[in-house]
C-alpha cells in the first residue's frame, strides 16, 4: 500500500489521484478536506486553521493527532513518526516545497534522519521528486525526464558510479561541497546508481 503525507505548503500540488493510506499534516488536512480527497489520519498543532475549518477536519477523517503548540519536533516529523509506527517503511511526502526555506530544510534533514533508519521518504511536487539513497545498488526510473542530480550529505559519497545517463561516473567521490552531479540527464529508461558508503540526495526535476 502507497503511503501520502501531505503538508500545508502555500503551493501545495497533488496528483490526481492519491491511492493508499493518506495523512494530512496541519493545513494539508484542510487542503485534502477542501478538496474532497479522502484521508485516514490528520497530525499537527493546527495553528493555522480555524476552530472552525479544524472540525470540519475532525468531521471526516478516522484519526486526528493534536499536537501542543510548543514541542520538540515539526508536525511534519510526527506524521513520519505516526506512519512508521503503523509499520511502514516508504512514504511519498506533499507540500513541504514552496514555502519557507527552512521547513525545506528541515523537512531534507528529515529525511536523512529516517534514510539511516532504512526509511524511505520521497518528497514530490510539480516539477521536482527528491529523495536519499543508501550504500548498495539502486535502479531508478525518473518521474522527470529533464534532469536528475546527485548530491552527498553530511559525509562523502564513495566509489559513486552513474549509469543510463548523459554524463555517467565511474568511481567517483562525491563530496558534499562538489557541484559536479547538477543537471544530469537521463538517456533510458533505468538509472543505475552504485556507491559503498555515505548519503546521497537524488533530485529528478522538469523545467
Amino acid at each position: 500500500m502507497k503511503v501520502h503525507i501531505v503538508c500545508g505548503s502555500p503551493d501545495l500540488w497533488l496528483p490526481e489521484k492519491l491511492d493508499g493510506f493518506v495523512v494530512g499534516v496541519d493545513r494539508g488536512a484542510l487542503e485534502l478536506t477542501q478538496r474532497g480527497v479522502p484521508f485516514a489520519s490528520a497530525v499537527g498543532d493546527f495553528d493555522s486553521v480555524s476552530a472552525d475549518e479544524l472540525r470540519r477536519i475532525e468531521a471526516v477523517t478516522d484519526r486526528l493527532v493534536k499536537l501542543p503548540l510548543e514541542k520538540a519536533i515539526t508536525d511534519c516529523e510526527a506524521a513520519v513518526e505516526l506512519v512508521v509506527t503503523d509499520g511502514f517503511n516508504k512514504m511519498y511526502i506533499y507540500g513541504i516545497t514552496g514555502g519557507r526555506f527552512d521547513h525545506q530544510m528541515a523537512a531534507i534533514s528529515l529525511m536523512l534522519k529516517y534514510a539511516k533508519q532504512g526509511i524511505l521518504i520521497i518528497a514530490v511536487d510539480k516539477k521536482n521528486t527528491f529523495y536519499i539513497l543508501t550504500p548498495g545498488t539502486h535502479f531508478l526510473a525518473p518521474t522527470h525526464d529533464r534532469y536528475i542530480s546527485f548530491f552527498a550529505l553530511g559525509e562523502p559519497v564513495k566509489n559513486l558510479h552513474l549509469d543510463g545517463v548523459k554524463y555517467p561516473l565511474n568511481g567517483y567521490d562525491l563530496t558534499v561541497d562538489d557541484a559536479l552531479c547538477v543537471s544530469n540527464e537521463p538517456v533510458a529508461t533505468e538509472v543505475t546508481v552504485r556507491f559503498d558508503s555515505g548519503y546521497l540526495l537524488v533530485v529528478e526535476s522538469s523545467d
